[in-house]
């Protein structure tokens, strides 16, 4: 069985410390999974794209991909555009494995998650 490489797919910002902060998160996720091979890509605005990162994986020998939709919702953006992506990546990259996972729409993490926050600022 070949390699597992993984990829934070985010959508991308024109501020460059948004870009910056992403990665910085990706490669904190990384640190928590023992050092996984976790990369950070941006749909748009952003670079590394998508392409480039599944480029760098299948080039250290991954033969399967895992994409983490990184967005709240599940948009045109995802049902479309990024469908698209992983189809074409399909196609340039037969011998790999693409699994995709959904976004956070109705995840129950994030549901505590807004909970958490807002308790915290009750009375």
């Amino acid at each position: 069985m070949g390699r597992t490489g993984m990829i934070v797919l985010g959508h991308g910002s024109r501020r460059g410390e948004v870009g910056r902060a992403f990665t910085a998160m990706v490669g904190r996720v990384a640190d928590l999974m023992g050092g996984a091979t976790v990369l950070p890509a941006f749909f748009s605005l952003g670079e590394p794209t998508l392409a480039e990162q599944v480029g760098v994986l299948a080039g250290q020998g991954c033969s399967r991909i895992v994409i983490m939709q990184y967005f709240l919702y599940t948009g045109v953006q995802i049902e479309q555009d990024i469908a698209a992506m992983v189809a074409e990546l399909r196609r340039a990259h037969p011998g790999v494995e693409f699994v995709v996972q959904p976004t956070l729409q109705d995840d129950p993490a994030m549901e505590r998650l807004v909970v958490d926050r807002l308790l915290s600022a009750a009375p």
